[in-house]
């Protein structure tokens, strides 16, 4: 007897506070509407931004806390070194969208230093992390921006993130609003040991986001009507 086949899609999906490890059945019927002869209600999907995230900064500044507070909603006091890079994601529903971020977690280590452009290439958002407690690593800080700058998309999203806050600080958060409004960042105060600001972190840049692709699609819609009124003035002459 001949075996039916499965219409089924194997995808992957998140839970709120844990990676994409979940595995799941969608069956198509659902998708199109077949089952029952019923109509799916396209509003009812969101539209999804998938968006390569970096972190980056000196080694032990706490971007991997950072990561793991973020998606797991976790935090280990011990400290831990990334090898080369680690990779997370976890979606953010904001408005009608949702945004998958897909974060890489680099090692800054200087004998990775020279894997790092690899891994910063079609980036979209870059968060540049800093030890509140320790001046050395904001002063490192200039240099990791470079890095982006080459490395990245020249409309990369920038937040400049002073991480372990729940500490005494080393660094004047005056000095780092400066310098992040010197350079057309956002700057934000976190503490992946209380969770402070974590989530608004990644919420904010979301949102710059979402502004920013629906400029492009306006922007894209603009040309296209002029294109038209063009044509049709061509047409008419």
């Amino acid at each position: 007897m001949r075996r039916k086949r499965d219409k089924r899609i194997h995808v992957k999906m998140d839970q709120p506070g844990r990676s994409l490890r979940k595995d799941v059945f969608i069956d198509k019927a659902d998708i199109s509407g077949e089952r029952k002869g019923q109509n799916v209600d396209s509003s009812s999907f969101k539209n999804i931004v998938k968006v390569k995230v970096v972190l980056v900064g000196d080694s032990g500044v706490g971007k991997t806390c950072l990561a793991t507070r973020f998606v797991e909603g976790t935090y280990k006091s011990e400290r831990t070194t990334s090898l080369a890079v680690t990779f997370l994601q976890k979606e953010v529903d904001l408005k009608d969208h949702t945004i998958l971020f897909q974060i890489w977690d680099t090692a800054g280590q200087e004998r990775y230093r020279s894997l790092v452009p690899v891994y910063l290439r079609g980036a979209k958002a870059a968060l540049l992390v800093y030890d509140a407690t320790n001046l050395s690593s904001f002063g490192d800080i200039s240099d990791w921006l470079k890095q982006l700058h080459q490395n990245c998309p020249q409309d990369i999203k920038i937040v400049l993130v002073a991480a372990k806050c729940d500490l005494p600080s080393a660094v004047p958060a005056v000095a780092a609003e400066e310098f992040a409004k010197k350079n057309r960042m956002i700057f934000m105060e976190t503490s992946s040991k209380t969770g402070f600001n974590v989530d608004n972190v990644f919420t904010k840049l979301a949102s710059v986001l979402i502004i920013k692709e629906e400029d492009d699609i306006k922007n894209v819609l603009d040309l296209t009507n002029v294109h038209n009124t063009k044509k049709k003035q061509c047409c008419s002459s």
